[in-house]
């Protein structure tokens, strides 16, 4: 299983992701030039949809990757939020701009445009009137006819 892995002037890494996340992005900053920087580096697909690999550090590469796939190195910098803000939701969201580190992508690809996968937040509410316990499933009334109350049990 290999990926690869395209930046700068069209130049291309051969990668295998069979590894943890934190490792293949060390090992693909290495090579690419960016060892001794500070940058943090991501990697994108061919329609610009961010992998955000680094969210994933200790899962397996080839769980977030596909195999013989090209991906675009992309350069994740964090955007300052205001936070005086008093309607602003606690803790703040950290926010990211990428930006991709291959010259004349949008020739290369261009259907190419940077974005990350939204993750609808499900709001679930509970019903009032369903017991989470199997036993709440049957009622009020048992298999013997016994009928139970919130104190005491009784018989018909």
């Amino acid at each position: 299983m290999f990926i690869v892995v395209k930046y700068g002037n069209n130049e291309s890494l051969l990668c295998n992701p069979t590894c943890a996340v934190v490792n293949l992005l060390k090992s693909i900053k290495r090579r690419a030039g960016y060892a001794n920087s500070n940058i943090l580096l991501d990697l994108s697909d061919e329609t610009g949809l961010v992998k955000e690999l680094d969210t994933h550090k200790f899962d397996y590469a080839t769980k977030h990757l596909v195999s013989h796939g090209t991906y675009i190195l992309v350069m994740k910098e964090p955007v300052a939020v205001d936070s005086t803000d008093a309607r602003a939701p606690s803790p703040p969201e950290q926010r990211f701009t990428y930006t991709p580190l291959l010259e004349k992508f949008a020739e290369l690809f261009p259907q190419y445009t940077v974005h990350v996968q939204e993750v609808d937040k499900k709001k679930t509410r509970k019903s009032a009137n369903k017991s989470p316990s199997p036993a709440g499933r049957m009622g009020l009334k048992s298999r013997k006819g016994v009928v139970k109350t919130s104190t005491t049990a009784r018989r018909r």
